[in-house]
């Protein structure tokens, strides 16, 4: 049986999920429209929307996810009050050990 493209993703985001101590979360994925997004010298969207209480998340992107994104998505999650260059360096360190 071929994988689909969304399991593949799905097990993605379980596989960082575990490494980061998040499997109590529900995170799901969102494809949004291109004209949704005010780019301000961007070429392509991708965040996550949280809701801490519930521990849920949800990832918008207009490209195709892929594994870099994702985890870096999750980074946010993980330590929500790290500032953006702190997770673009961890997501780097994480993925060269």
């Amino acid at each position: 049986m071929k994988k689909t493209k969304t399991q593949t993703i799905k097990e993605i985001i379980k596989k960082w999920q575990s490494y980061l101590g998040l499997l109590d979360w529900t995170i799901t994925t969102e494809r949004i429209d291109p004209g949704q997004i005010i780019y301000n010298g961007e070429t392509y969207f991708i965040g996550i929307s949280t809701t801490p209480e519930n521990l849920r998340g949800i990832i918008y992107h207009d490209v195709d996810l892929y594994e870099e994104a994702i985890l870096h998505e999750l980074l946010h999650v993980r330590y929500p009050k790290k500032n953006e260059d702190w997770i673009v360096n961890k997501t780097d360190q994480i993925l060269i050990d």
